[in-house]
């Protein structure tokens, strides 16, 4: 087991940032989305508390995930056509971007109500904003959208590497992903 990127496939680290970044990802998606829809109150305010501590908690394995993407590039995309090539980029950055943009609002969604972000009561990262009603309820309403495009980006992500599991090309891809590509 090959802790770095080779040429043909990902690393040990890599893969466990992908897969566990994606794991931590639909965590947050599903609880987010339940609780969402939950009226106020006591049940609310636990499922919140722990979409936020899993969220903070999630920032340490991105923070490390693009630290270590910046240090060890990964491998280079598998020959095909142009248009996939140029889908499966699309469809990466808008993963990415959206991540960061949930990454963003979240915790702004907390500060503009003036309390600082609370860890499971581990820990509290303080506001270094005032209470702000507008900006709140904006910020709660980007990161409604942004969640629901998200979870169809990856749905769409999903089912692209389904497709390439069963494909013969793609059979190649999804082997880099699950480290049983040759080195």
């Amino acid at each position: 087991m090959k802790l770095v990127d080779s040429p043909a496939a990902y690393g040990t680290v890599s893969r466990f940032n992908h897969w566990a970044g994606g794991a931590l990802v639909l965590a947050l998606l599903g609880i987010g989305l339940y609780f969402h829809e939950m009226p106020r109150g006591d049940t609310h305010t636990w499922w919140r508390g722990l979409h936020v501590g899993v969220g903070t908690l999630a920032l340490l394995l991105l923070a490390f995930r693009v630290l270590w993407r910046a240090l060890a590039p990964s491998p280079a995309p598998p020959a095909g056509p142009v248009w996939l090539q140029r889908s499966r980029g699309w469809v990466h950055a808008l993963l990415l971007g959206l991540i960061a943009l949930m990454v963003l609002t979240g915790p702004l969604i907390v500060w503009t109500t003036g309390r600082p972000v609370d860890v499971f009561g581990w820990f509290q990262v303080a506001s270094p904003l005032p209470r702000l009603p507008v900006l709140h309820d904006a910020l709660e309403e980007v990161h409604a959208v942004a969640s629901r495009m998200l979870l169809a980006a990856v749905l769409v992500h999903m089912g692209a590497a389904l497709g390439h599991a069963l494909t013969g090309n793609g059979r190649t891809l999804m082997a880099r992903m699950l480290g049983s590509a040759s080195r």
